[in-house]
């Protein structure tokens, strides 16, 4: 599968299928009701606006979270944590000693991403 994987066969047969999909949607040939066929009036789509006071009060919340936790035990937990990643180690209890420690969501990714890098996937074409 991994050999697959690097001629990027199963992306391009999801994209192939994919696009089948869409032909069959557009021609009619597949109906979706709502999508393609039996459509209603369509309504605007109330868009929830978010004020720029919650931004601030939602930074000033992490700014006091990370103030009053002790850095030593989040850093303990995210060292531990990365070890655990390294292995073959379930990480769900390491994730939620660091959580419970006060590590932010942003610092657990970091520390998943220091191991396990990021993945980009190839274009297909």
């Amino acid at each position: 599968m991994i050999a697959a994987i690097e001629r990027s066969y199963p992306q391009r047969e999801i994209a192939d299928a994919s696009y089948r999909y869409q032909m069959a949607v557009d021609r009619k040939e597949k109906i979706i009701v709502g999508v393609n066929e039996f459509t209603g009036e369509e309504k605007p789509i109330e868009v929830l606006q978010i004020g720029e006071s919650v931004r601030a009060s939602q930074i000033e919340r992490l700014r006091k979270v990370r103030a009053d936790r002790s850095s030593d035990d989040v850093n303990r937990r995210l060292a531990a944590l990365r070890k655990a990643a390294q292995g073959d180690e379930n990480l769900m209890p390491h994730i939620y000693e660091a959580v419970k420690s006060y590590a932010t969501l942003g610092e657990i990714c970091a520390a998943l991403r220091d191991v396990f890098g990021t993945y980009e996937e190839v274009a297909v074409t």
